[in-house]
């Protein structure tokens, strides 16, 4: 079953195991471009033995009738539902704007605090799950890693996190825009 479409790829419900997913790069240069530099940036991410608390595990591939697929973990609701994405909870405002910032608050402190490097960041990247206690769970799906073909970033824990702040901050000007509820959230890193 076909769980969402990207761009370059699209996922599926892994046949007979609800948590996880399968995603297919659609028979495009790009696709099999961009899961090549995610396999790299989950290897690094192993090596450092950084937390994947707030992103989705990579469990690796499997050959499917449609061509190679990429195992990750499905973020779902304690309900058994799909997590929304962030785009689709503030369109429907089915939170507080107070929820909205504890996100984007948690997003920061994971990114910064385990250096985690993305290069496409925006609401639709994001998966909210709602916790029992009424709480949103972010989780990044998609545009982790770097995408110049030298990432001279990952030399230096410097270059990380300024190379990391530069596109946090340019991810929440766009925000700011479009998001009246942005003008509660503060930069704290």
């Amino acid at each position: 079953d076909l769980i969402g479409s990207g761009t370059r790829r699209d996922c599926y419900q892994y046949p007979g195991e609800d948590s996880l997913c399968i995603k297919i790069p659609r028979q495009n240069k790009l696709g099999l471009k961009q899961q090549a530099r995610e396999e790299k940036f989950y290897r690094s991410l192993h090596m450092r033995g950084v937390s994947t608390a707030h992103i989705t595990r990579y469990h690796g591939n499997i050959e499917t009738s449609l061509g190679c697929g990429y195992i990750y973990d499905v973020i779902r609701d304690p309900d058994g539902n799909y997590a929304k994405s962030f785009r689709d909870i503030i369109r429907q405002g089915i939170c507080s704007a107070t929820d909205y910032v504890e996100v984007m608050d948690t997003l920061e402190d994971y990114l910064f605090d385990h250096q985690v490097l993305f290069y496409d960041l925006n609401p639709t990247n994001i998966l909210c799950r709602h916790n029992a206690d009424g709480s949103l769970e972010p989780f990044i799906i998609d545009g982790l890693g770097e995408k110049v073909a030298i990432p001279i970033a990952h030399y230096s824990s410097y270059l990380l996190e300024r190379t990391i702040k530069r596109r946090w901050l340019r991810m929440v000007e766009t925000m700011r825009r479009n998001h009246p509820w942005m003008e509660g959230y503060r930069y704290h890193h």
